[in-house]
């Protein structure tokens, strides 16, 4: 039942998610969208950063900084909306780097590695050195997408029409992402035969709930 509540969950986000990246890309590749478009689309964003700075260990700093940042975006509206596509570029971009950076400093040995310690979560047992090698490369897989994604991200920004960049940024990302996630599940299966599986949904799960140091 559990476990069904969660797909559930992943299934009403997935659907609102896919009509925010539509919209983005419609908004990114706009000469000059209007601006009650542009503070639409980044609503997901703003609200996102205002539950994490309520959060923070730090939270009357961090809440000053996103008003700065409101107080910002309304000064400099006109400049943002003929400059939208800056925007969602550094966005996508900076998202990449930091993920990248995120899985690629816990590579220093199998136990550390990222997915070694998100598979600690979801199984109380101990994990064996196959298994933990196995996530290691998981870790490693993802550290390569995030840079690679990164990279090419910056090249068809800068060196592609716009409506590329954003076709990349905002339908063929989020479809990558998902493939990483069925081929990773399907490797895990055929090469470690006998064991717990999680599901994608699980794991994603895991991830959220991932504490960050």
């Amino acid at each position: 039942m559990i476990l069904s509540r969660q797909k559930l969950r992943l299934a009403f986000l997935a659907l609102p998610g896919a009509l925010y990246l539509w919209f983005s890309y419609l908004v990114s590749v706009s000469s000059n969208p209007p601006l009650l478009l542009v503070l639409a689309s980044m609503a997901p964003v703003v609200a996102a950063g205002m539950v994490a700075a309520w959060k923070s260990n730090t939270k009357i700093i961090a809440l000053s900084a996103c008003g700065a940042t409101l107080i910002a975006l309304y000064f400099f509206s006109d400049f943002l909306r003929n400059h939208i596509a800056w925007f969602y570029f550094l966005q996508h971009a900076g998202m990449m780097v930091f993920l990248g950076a995120l899985f690629g400093s816990t590579l220093k040995s199998d136990e550390s590695a990222l997915c070694s310690r998100i598979a600690g979560l979801l199984d109380k047992t101990v994990l064996d050195a196959a298994y933990l090698r196995y996530t290691w490369k998981v870790t490693a897989a993802w550290t390569t997408y995030f840079i690679v994604s990164a990279i090419l991200s910056v090249a068809l920004f800068f060196f592609s029409p716009i409506e590329i960049w954003s076709l990349f940024a905002s339908v063929l990302t989020p479809i990558a992402i998902g493939a990483m996630f069925i081929g990773e599940y399907a490797i895990r299966v055929r090469v470690l035969p006998g064991r717990k599986h999680f599901s994608i949904s699980e794991t994603i799960q895991a991830y959220r709930n991932f504490p960050r140091d």
